[in-house]
């Protein structure tokens, strides 16, 4: 009779941790071809002309597809953002065809892509920035979703091209509010927040821009008022320094180029790392202290 008993208690533990197996299981999983469909990552795809190495932007879409049996067609869109409307740009059918065998959680071939050719001379000739988003609609089998409802799986994901210098276009001029996201200087601000200042065109060439501030502000003066040159080039926008700046402790401080800061992406804002007490200029005991100015147009 123990015997019995025992056994049947077993039994009873195998069949509850047999259901509450099942009870935690996916929904996809009874059937393989079952399943869902969004982009690999999330992160918006941000390319520069001036430095981009190939032919073409990739967006690899993720399947979360056990078997993929027969072909899979994927509808998207594109919706512009800024810019031109990139429907008119890209001759992409807005279907991505992911053939039968293909794909799959098996990675079967890799993710399948959705490509765009940026070689055409409207791509290539932008003169502002191109920002659109490519938006997964649906697929023509029934049980491939877009995305899991209730969920934050990635199903849009945004492209953003910027124009290159060669575009000709490239504004960058007029009022623009200046401030410093570095930590304040060892005197004070560098700069009057959030002033406002006047970018025009420099001595050095068309993608030359000068602007003149006043530099620590908080001695009280009011001056010095510097010119601050600088220039966008093949490797980011970079101080043509040094820049004197007429006040020191028994020298002169200077201000010199830091490290070369990202293109723009178009003008609405530009950024500068610029260092401070450059050199140990000034005989104030700081020096090559690291500072960022983002200059947002107004």
């Amino acid at each position: 009779m123990r015997n019995i008993l025992k056994l049947t208690t077993i039994l009873s533990l195998v069949l509850v941790f047999g259901c509450s197996d099942d009870d935690s299981s996916s929904r996809f999983s009874n059937d393989p071809s079952v399943g869902w469909i969004e982009f690999l990552n999330a992160d918006d795809i941000e390319i520069s002309l001036d430095n981009t190495v190939g032919s073409t932007i990739s967006i690899p879409v993720k399947m979360a597809v056990p078997l993929n049996e027969t072909d899979l067609n994927i509808a998207y869109t594109l919706e512009s953002v800024a810019g031109a409307d990139p429907n008119t740009l890209f001759s992409n059918n807005t279907n991505l065809l992911v053939p039968a065998g293909e794909g799959g959680t098996a990675l079967i071939l890799g993710n399948p892509s959705i490509v765009f050719d940026i070689t055409s001379d409207e791509i290539q000739n932008l003169t502002e920035p191109l920002i659109f988003d490519v938006v997964l609609q649906s697929t023509d089998r029934n049980t491939v979703q877009i995305g899991i409802p209730g969920t934050d799986r990635p199903t849009s994901n945004r492209v953003i091209i910027c124009p290159s210098l060669a575009a000709g276009v490239f504004a960058a001029l007029g009022d623009y509010s200046l401030a410093v996201v570095t930590e304040t200087g060892p005197f004070g601000d560098q700069f009057e927040p959030d002033v406002v200042v006047t970018v025009v065109e420099g001595d050095n060439g068309e993608f030359s821009r000068t602007f003149q501030v006043d530099y620590l502000p908080g001695i009280g003066a009011g001056l010095p008022v510097v010119d601050v040159d600088f220039e966008f080039t093949e490797d980011g926008t970079v101080i043509s320094g040094p820049i004197s700046t007429g006040v020191g402790c028994g020298a002169e401080i200077l201000l010199d180029a830091g490290e070369a800061a990202t293109l723009p992406c178009g003008d609405a804002t530009i950024t500068i790392n610029l260092l401070d007490f450059a050199g140990g200029s000034g005989n104030c005991g700081p020096e090559d202290v690291e500072t960022t100015i983002v200059l947002t147009k107004l």
